[in-house]
């Protein structure tokens, strides 16, 4: 994944006057502070504070940036941009269709959280298995409806979103992929083109006529 798509998609540089405005803020708040303290506990108390106040705003200012969570929203804008159609499918699960195929993401990392007990995977209380079982199985629906379309059509891979620490970035069980929503959007942007922009148009169609028939 490329360096921009660490970037908010609002991102841009700020204007002038909202630079200043933010400076006449600070710079305001710094000596509310120092004149309070001074008032209370003398200049050398007032310098103090105004001066720790001070660094505070150097210090935050520059600050790397900790990237946030991928939170459901975020996860498909990121799709959006690199060219993938989002159809929702359920309240947690989407179809995306773009350059690198066709997938049903299951959204819902933060009540699936990974771990093991006596040999077997879980995601949540459920059984991988049977996560894999229900998610195939509603791939499978969308595939029967592009298969009318015509041949050829790529298959429909079920992404699963989770949280918790993983043995590897991305599991696959089957053909099911299972990752926490970062490692997922990085998956889907790293698989090879299979579709042209034509392509993708035409089976978002197909999938929202099936979803959503008027």
């Amino acid at each position: 994944m490329s360096e921009s798509e660490g970037k908010r998609p609002g991102d841009r540089p700020e204007e002038p006057g909202a630079v200043w405005a933010r400076v006449a803020v600070r710079a305001s708040v710094v000596l509310a502070a120092g004149s309070m303290a001074a008032g209370f506990l003398g200049w050398r108390a007032g310098a103090l504070v105004a001066g720790l106040t001070a660094c505070t705003y150097v210090l935050l200012g520059t600050a790397p940036r900790v990237p946030a969570p991928y939170g459901r929203g975020r996860l498909l804008r990121t799709l959006r941009r690199k060219g993938y159609r989002i159809v929702p499918e359920a309240a947690s699960r989407h179809v995306a269709i773009g350059p690198g195929g066709i997938y049903l993401l299951e959204t819902r990392a933060w009540q699936h959280t990974v771990w093991r007990s006596g040999g077997e995977w879980y995601v949540g209380a459920v059984p991988v298995g049977r996560v894999v079982a229900r998610l195939t199985q509603r791939a499978g629906r969308i595939e029967r409806v592009l298969e009318a379309g015509g041949d050829g059509r790529p298959w429909v891979v079920p992404v699963v979103m989770v949280s918790g620490q993983l043995p590897e970035r991305v599991m696959r069980a089957d053909r099911t992929v299972i990752a926490r929503p970062r490692e997922a959007v990085r998956y889907v942007l790293r698989r090879p083109e299979v579709l042209d922009p034509e392509e993708v148009e035409a089976l978002t169609a197909e999938v929202e006529d099936h979803l959503f028939p008027e």
